[in-house]
């Protein structure tokens, strides 16, 4: 077959399974699926666990894949205050859980405070001492996150 016909028959069966009630084709889907991810944790883990990202989709209101939070970040104007390792460092140091199931992951919190800073410093800086700052940001991504009529959704948002 040449690649245009697999992917063609790839999507013809999966359209059969996704529009079946039979738990079986499920179940079929799902076990190819763990051998081509053992596959690939085995011989290309890079690639792997961006579709283990991608995956968690299931587990959160509101994520991130790392690359993709990494690619937000460093697009920002103005750019943004943090990098992961440095805000990964100070929500360690504040004692913050990173993730809170079923609202948001640590990627999908690191871009929405850097977005936070990114849009508003200046305004922040006028109310809020230096010390408080990041405190004080990591409060308003987090309401973002967890906003109770689900309006701000991070993937809409950034178009993803």
């Amino acid at each position: 077959m040449t690649p245009e016909e697999m992917k063609k028959e790839f999507y013809a069966l999966y359209d059969l399974m996704a529009n079946s009630d039979k738990v079986e084709f499920m179940h079929i889907f799902g076990n190819v699926q763990k051998e081509m991810m053992e596959w690939f944790i085995a011989n290309k883990p890079e690639l792997a666990q961006e579709w283990i990202g991608r995956l968690e989709a299931v587990k959160w209101h509101n994520y991130l894949t790392h690359k993709e939070a990494e690619k937000i970040v460093g697009s920002m104007n103005p750019q943004a205050p943090w990098s992961y390792d440095q805000w990964k460092g100070a929500m360690e140091k504040h004692g913050f859980e990173m993730d809170e199931a079923p609202y948001y992951n640590r990627f999908a919190l690191f871009a929405t405070m850097n977005m936070i800073m990114s849009d508003s410093s200046k305004s922040i800086s006028e109310y809020v001492d230096g010390e408080k700052t990041f405190a004080f940001v990591h409060s308003l991504a987090v309401d973002k996150l967890k906003d109770r009529d689900g309006r701000f959704m991070i993937r809409s948002y950034f178009s993803l």
